[in-house]
């Protein structure tokens, strides 16, 4: 245990991050957050809607009023910390997790993302970690989701406290992928053994690619790669899902953005991310169905954060898919995101519909005997 709190104290720079309190019961979040004073009300209404017990949120040195805003919730603790984040983000959640929430379930939602499931709004989180204690599994899986207002982003204007998805309802339902990740994280982090990529990120911001596709290619994307198809459960379906890619590959964005999250997930201790919380070290059961996280980076402030990444250099990278936005602000403030193919959000079932949310038939009869 002293070690323990050795490694809290190194990595937070404090001993606050010690001596939370912490409620013995429900599902907690464990949230990273940087000036994010406007996003913080409606994000925390949103998850406190859906149950969650608790909110431990690690402030990394705001100026923006972030922490004066959170001290003041009684389901908050707050743990402020000017070390850098690049360096420790896997780590501040991984040393929280071994200090207050071993074998408890544990959402990781960065403050501009509202998480999102099949029965959802009428489903509590709390009934949906029943669901998945009952079928033994330990994650469940979610695409990212980018969602954004119509009209030219100059435009657009949000209040603090408003619904994110009042005021961002459109989304990309095509031009989705779901592939195993490339080189060495592929053998380093085991869970999930795929990931999505693709939508509004590939269709604005990477396009560069090393050949035209092909017809294999399209068949490849359609088929063992597209948006609804299964994962290898096995070490050989792994392998063969490895060579199988090869031929695709470089067809594909040389600097694809990951474009899913395991979330949610019931921690054991030793588990490790890869960074972020896009993967885990561990082969872990997860659940056949797929949460979503809708992602609200769209909104007015949105030039703002570009340039305060870039500036920072705490992202992957030395941020350079932040360098990708901001290669495309100009176009973004004048003519916004929505195209021919924008869809409207219009509840979880169109997410559903177009294979970015997965429903199967054992949830649905579990949620249907709940009633």
């Amino acid at each position: 245990m002293q070690n323990l709190r050795n490694q809290l104290f190194d990595a937070f720079g404090t001993s606050v991050a010690d001596t939370l309190t912490v409620p013995e019961d429900g599902v907690v979040a464990v949230i990273l957050a940087y000036n994010e004073a406007l996003r913080f009300p409606y994000f925390l209404d949103h998850y406190r809607k859906l149950g969650v017990r608790h909110f431990i949120v690690i402030d990394n040195n705001s100026d923006d009023g972030t922490a004066n805003l959170l001290v003041q919730q009684e389901d908050v603790s707050v743990i402020s910390t000017a070390k850098p984040y690049r360096d420790y983000k896997s780590v501040w959640r991984q040393l929280i997790c071994e200090r207050y929430l071993r074998e408890r379930w544990v959402i990781f939602p960065d403050v501009d993302e509202l998480f999102v499931y099949p029965g959802w709004p009428n489903l509590s989180i709390n009934n949906l970690v029943r669901y998945l204690d009952n079928g033994k599994y330990r994650a469940l899986f979610c695409p990212m989701v980018d969602m954004y207002p119509s009209g030219p982003l100059k435009n657009f204007s949000y209040e603090t406290g408003q619904s994110f998805l009042e005021v961002c309802p459109w989304f990309d339902t095509v031009g989705y992928r779901y592939n195993p990740l490339k080189g060495s994280h592929r053998k380093r982090y085991k869970t999930p053994a795929r990931h999505v990529f693709g939508g509004t990120r590939e269709r604005l911001f990477h396009q560069n690619v090393k050949r035209r596709k092909n017809a294999l290619d399209r068949v490849l994307l359609a088929g063992p790669f597209g948006l609804k198809a299964k994962a290898p459960t096995s070490d050989l379906g792994r392998t063969i899902d490895h060579v199988l890619f090869k031929f695709l590959k470089k067809a594909l964005p040389d600097t694809a953005a990951v474009q899913s999250k395991i979330p949610l997930i019931k921690w054991q201790s030793g588990y490790k991310f890869s960074g972020g919380v896009h993967g885990i070290d561990k082969l872990i059961k997860v659940a056949p169905d797929w949460g979503v996280l809708l992602h609200f980076k769209y909104l007015d402030d949105f030039k703002s954060k570009v340039t305060e990444a870039i500036e920072r250099k705490q992202h992957t990278g030395d941020a350079s898919h932040y360098l990708d936005y901001n290669n495309q602000m100009d176009r973004l403030m004048e003519e916004g995101l929505q195209y021919d193919g924008s869809t409207l959000f219009s509840g979880v079932q169109s997410l559903i519909d177009c294979g970015l949310m997965r429903d199967s038939a054992e949830f649905a009869a579990w949620r249907q005997h709940q009633k």
